[in-house]
């Protein structure tokens, strides 16, 4: 902040160190989403500018050098301010904004070919800024704002194995947009965010059994109350960086799976920014 960035800051998840590795983005833009493979990740769409356009732009990030690239397919639909989850075969990117028209449209990219599709199950409404956790059969996309304008605490499940989109009935104990989300093997974490109920910039964690798909808030929250943040996780960790306090941070927060405790990560982002995107490997 003020200008846009096309930088990717690593973290190292065995020591929580983090550097900048040296491959940027091909553009630079803000309010984009990520999803990843085994072997690669993938930031799509977005705002460019200048002026702020959307922009339907894919880059790939190829975990075992770091080097990046353009995608030859982009989604089909140029939107920004979306998210995106992932299976073993599929990354779906859903909802955001084209400028100033409202998308529900969910966008697939085959990670087989890297080809890029829309499967024709869309999410229940139009709505933006929201977050996304993955169990190994669903994706669940949590809260956002819808074209009304105000946060909202919907929780959408799709369906890898058949691409079918629905309302789990469980939502987010607290509405909120411009939050971020990460996942262990039994659980999703959604945490920080904007919400027009007081405080305006949460703190909140809250979580997402995977078993049986019930919402709760957790007792810890984020050391610091942010939004337009992003996070990634590890076998064992979830790490929430970035985002805005306001001002802009280059804070890491991490919470433990183990035990649902939070912390603040020594190390912090190489660079200050908001509404970034982050991948796994």
């Amino acid at each position: 902040s003020p200008s846009y960035s096309d930088t990717i800051d690593r973290i190292d998840f065995s020591n929580e160190t983090t550097s900048a590795p040296g491959n940027n983005l091909s553009q630079a833009r803000y309010g984009l989403a990520a999803v990843s493979s085994s072997s690669y990740g993938y930031f799509g769409g977005g705002y460019f500018s200048p002026p702020p356009t959307s922009v339907g732009t894919i880059d790939r990030l190829d975990f075992s050098n770091e080097t990046t690239s353009p995608v030859t397919a982009t989604l089909p639909q140029e939107r920004s301010l979306l998210a995106g989850t992932s299976s073993s075969s599929y990354g779906y990117f859903g909802g955001g904004k084209e400028n100033a028209t409202f998308r529900n449209t969910v966008d697939r990219i085959d990670f087989s070919n890297e080809t890029t599709s829309v499967p024709d199950n869309n999410l229940s409404s139009f709505r933006y800024s929201f977050a996304t956790v993955s169990s190994s059969s669903y994706g669940y996309f949590g809260g956002g704002r819808p074209a009304s304008g105000e946060t909202v605490d919907i929780v959408e499940r799709i369906d890898f194995s058949n691409e079918t989109l629905s309302l789990p009935g469980d939502n987010l104990p607290r509405d909120r947009g411009l939050l971020a989300a990460v996942s262990s093997s039994s659980y999703g974490y959604f945490g920080g965010g904007f919400t027009f109920f007081p405080p305006p910039v949460s703190d909140t964690i809250d979580r997402i059994d995977f078993s049986n798909e019930t919402t709760s808030p957790v007792t810890a929250t984020l050391p610091q109350a942010r939004s337009s943040l992003a996070a990634c996780s590890s076998s064992s960790y979830g790490y929430f960086g970035g985002g805005q306090a306001p001002p802009t941070t280059d804070t890491v927060d991490r919470i433990d799976f183990s035990n649902e405790t939070t912390s603040p990560v020594t190390a912090t982002l190489p660079q200050n920014r908001s509404r970034l995107a982050a991948v796994s490997n």
